[in-house]
């Protein structure tokens, strides 16, 4: 299930959509594409494990939370940040961004799951 957080310049948390319309539609503002495996464009590589892209905007930025056998399409020289969980920071972002680990920790609580319930 993908996830869009969206941000402020400032990096604060904004709001959560787990629609796939709603993400779809803001995503093509951005000239961004995305699909699941089975709707992949040949060629197109498909997350092989969760990920986590910041795409920068006019009013902040767009945490995006993907799954494996997902896929992710930027136009060329789009401007953004990749996190699997090896990333200690974002160099040239808010610090106020979180992390893989704690994005994914607060869509949990966000949607009344418990982290450790998914260990």
């Amino acid at each position: 299930m993908p996830v869009l957080a969206v941000f402020d310049a400032e990096g604060s948390w904004r709001d959560t959509h787990v629609c796939d319309g709603w993400i779809t539609e803001h995503l093509a503002r951005q000239g961004v594409a995305w699909g699941r495996e089975d709707d992949a464009p040949e060629g197109q590589r498909v997350l092989d494990r969760v990920g986590l892209f910041y795409l920068p905007t006019q009013d902040g930025y767009l945490g995006l939370l993907f799954e494996a056998g997902e896929w992710v399409a930027l136009p060329a020289g789009k401007p953004h940040v990749f996190d699997a969980g090896e990333a200690h920071s974002f160099d040239g972002l808010p610090a106020a961004l979180p992390l893989f680990e704690a994005f994914v920790e607060q869509v949990l609580s966000l949607t009344g799951n418990d982290a450790d319930d998914e260990a």
